[in-house]
């Protein structure tokens, strides 16, 4: 059934790019190598390296201006969102460089960008983790991914859009049998955060874990407060 797009989120880094941008595309793609040889009658082809890239179109704002132009040429975390960017909306998420910024319009329009970004890790596919302000230490709802194959890779994008000062929070991705959580497993470990920033982590499978969900802990001296999105997927 076709789905009209209404909605979506785009975080780049510690930047919430949705209030600007008016479209949105994931390219993924496996280069072709031809293994063709003596007696073959057909030509054949052999799947080569897996590569991807995002292209996204908004108009300027100075917020998201200073995110994109300040990280041309550089190393970021990007996911993006079909719906409104709540828990198990659907996501892809990727480590990116970003190459790209091409700011500008014609007379009498709207102010307009575009921008591109190419990969620098694997390409996960799977769902929003977590989308709140978190003030204190807990978990979140959790999504069911399925397995992980050993062909296959858990991926999970951290963003921390905003950092009380003087805080730390440490996020971990855990696994389950189900959404009950009785026994997590640690699968994956984010860096100790202390400011806005993002972050991308991968692990090898095989998991045969389905469930997973956002664990945080926060530690500071009163009014902690961080703006988190996150999601976990699969990667091929």
């Amino acid at each position: 059934m076709a789905s009209v797009i209404t909605n979506g989120k785009v975080y780049l880094g510690s930047t919430n790019l949705s209030g600007q941008i008016n479209a949105v595309a994931v390219n993924y793609s496996a280069n072709t190598q031809d293994g063709t040889v003596l007696g073959d009658d057909t030509t054949s082809n052999v799947g080569g390296i897996k590569q991807f890239d995002a292209s996204i179109e908004g108009y300027w704002a100075a917020t998201e201006d200073a995110a994109v132009f300040g990280n041309v040429g550089g190393n970021d975390v990007l996911t993006v969102s079909r719906g409104t960017g709540v828990v198990t909306d659907p996501a892809f998420m990727m480590g990116c460089v970003v190459g790209s910024y091409n700011p500008g319009g014609s007379h009498g329009e709207l102010l307009a960008f575009s921008a591109a970004a190419s990969s620098r890790s694997n390409l996960g596919r799977g769902q929003i983790a977590c989308n709140a302000t978190l003030t204190t230490s807990g978990s979140q709802t959790g999504v069911e991914l399925g397995a992980v194959s050993a062909s296959q890779k858990l991926i999970a994008s951290l963003h921390v859009l905003s950092a009380s000062a003087g805080d730390t929070i440490d996020v971990i991705v855990e696994s389950d049998v189900d959404n009950s959580f009785s026994t997590p497993t640690t699968v994956l470990t984010f860096t100790q955060a202390a400011a806005a920033g993002a972050q991308v982590i991968e692990t090898d499978g095989a998991i045969a874990d389905t469930w997973f969900r956002i664990t945080y802990t926060i530690a500071g001296d009163g009014g902690e407060s961080f703006d988190v999105v996150s999601a976990i997927g699969i990667a091929l």
